[in-house]
């Protein structure tokens, strides 16, 4: 065999093993630990949401609304998790998700902005301790793959782009299934599916 040929695609399987491991540096994100960005309300303070509100009563209130705000979706995601939220304001329900890993800190968070697909499906994945896909496995979670496999697990409708707003329905439906999830490890309504929750 050639001295040449071999050196030649040694050097080859180098640079291939390399552009691999930069291209998954890419995809996950190289910084850890960076501070939350809450971002103030654009001209007004945060309108604060219920105190004391039981979760009949903010599911109830969440159903009607046409797009979500990431402050009453951190809500439901506490209430998922804890069933309860402890905190006093959106800032406090950031740092209560932030600390138990549900969501990203390279994010910036508005309270009054709507909670996109991509962001409740990070969510719900981490909170509801999902596994996923061999892209999940490999590169960890994202907005886009999270929705893809929530999608796939028929916990998300398959409509819409990680970027498209939730409305009020289609969060109350996806915080049941993810519930169920949670407790179970099985997602309801999938064909075949008998067992009641």
């Amino acid at each position: 065999m050639n001295v040449y040929k071999i050196a030649t695609s040694g050097r080859k399987y180098l640079l291939t093993t390399a552009a691999c491991l930069l291209g998954l540096m890419c995809l996950t994100g190289c910084s850890q630990g960076q501070p939350l960005k809450v971002s103030a309300e654009p001209g007004a303070a945060a309108k604060p949401l219920p105190s004391g509100e039981l979760s009949d009563a903010y599911l109830d209130r969440v159903s009607t609304q046409a797009a979500v705000s990431e402050n009453d979706a951190m809500r439901g995601l506490l209430l998922l998790v804890d069933g309860k939220d402890k905190a006093k304001n959106f800032a406090q329900r950031v740092k209560l998700l932030a600390d138990a890993g549900i969501l990203s800190r390279n994010w910036t968070f508005v309270a009054s902005r709507p909670i996109t697909k991509g962001k409740l499906a990070y969510m719900v994945y981490q909170a509801a301790g999902m596994s996923g896909g061999v892209v999940l496995s490999v590169s960890g979670p994202s907005q886009r793959y999270c929705l893809r496999e929530l999608q796939y697990q028929k916990v998300m409708v398959e409509t819409g782009s990680y970027y498209s707003p939730v409305s009020g329905m289609e969060f109350i439906a996806v915080l049941g299934r993810a519930d169920v999830y949670k407790r179970t490890g099985k997602v309801p309504g999938k064909a075949g599916d008998t067992e009641d929750y």
